[in-house]
C-alpha cells in the first residue's frame, strides 16, 4: 500500500469522529485542553485498536478464503463507503452526547466499526504487517486531529463541513475497493 494510499484511507476513517467530535462539542460545555486531549485520544486509541483487530482478524481468515479475499475485501469496502455516502445524502443531524466516559467510549466504538470492517478486507485482500502498522499509527494520528479540530471548532462548523467530508471519505474508501479487484 503507498503512502498515499495511506494517507486517504485514514483521513476517510476518520471523516466520523470529526463529524461526531464537532456536535458533540456541543454537549460539552465550556472546551478545555484536558477535555479536548481526553475525547482526541479516546476516539484515536479506539480507531486504531480496531482498524489493527481487524487486521489481525482478517488475516487470521485469509489463507481459508484466499480466492475470494480480494472480492470480499471489495464488497466490504463498497458498503462502507456506499453507506457514508448515503448517511451524508440523508443528510440526519445527530448529536452526540460526549460527557462521561461511558458516553465518550460508547461515541469512539460506534465511530469506529467501520475500522474494524475495513482492517479485516485490507487483510484479506493481502495487506503486510508493515503496511498495518503504518496504517494503524496513520489511522490514530488522523483521527486524533480529526477530533482535536472537531471538538475545538465545535458546532460552528459541523453544518457547512460534514456531509461534503462524509461524501468524500465514502467515495475514497470505495475508490479503494475497486482498487483490490486489481
Amino acid at each position: 500500500m503507498s503512502v498515499l494510499e495511506i494517507i486517504l484511507l485514514s483521513l476517510s476513517l476518520s471523516v466520523d469522529t470529526l463529524v461526531v467530535s464537532l456536535g458533540g462539542s456541543v454537549s460539552l460545555g465550556r472546551v478545555s485542553p484536558g477535555k479536548v486531549l481526553k475525547v482526541s485520544l479516546a476516539f484515536g486509541i479506539m480507531q486504531a485498536m480496531l482498524i489493527f483487530l481487524g487486521w489481525l482478524l482478517g488475516a487470521s481468515v485469509a489463507s481459508f478464503i484466499h480466492k475470494a479475499a480480494h472480492v470480499i475485501g471489495f464488497v466490504i469496502l463498497l458498503y462502507i463507503g456506499g453507506s457514508m455516502v448515503w448517511s451524508a445524502l440523508r443528510k440526519s443531524e445527530e448529536t452526540v452526547d460526549l460527557r462521561g466516559m461511558k458516553h465518550l467510549l460508547l461515541a469512539a466504538f460506534a465511530t469506529s466499526i467501520d475500522a474494524l470492517a475495513v482492517g479485516v478486507s485490507l487483510a484479506m485482500s493481502g495487506m503486510e504487517t508493515d503496511d498495518a502498522l503504518s496504517l494503524t499509527v496513520a489511522v490514530f494520528a488522523t483521527t486524533v486531529l480529526a477530533s482535536v479540530f472537531g471538538v475545538s471548532c465545535g458546532s460552528l462548523i459541523g453544518c457547512r463541513f460534514g456531509t461534503p467530508a462524509r461524501i468524500t471519505g465514502g467515495l475514497v474508501l470505495i475508490g479503494i475497493g475497486i482498487r483490490l479487484l486489481f
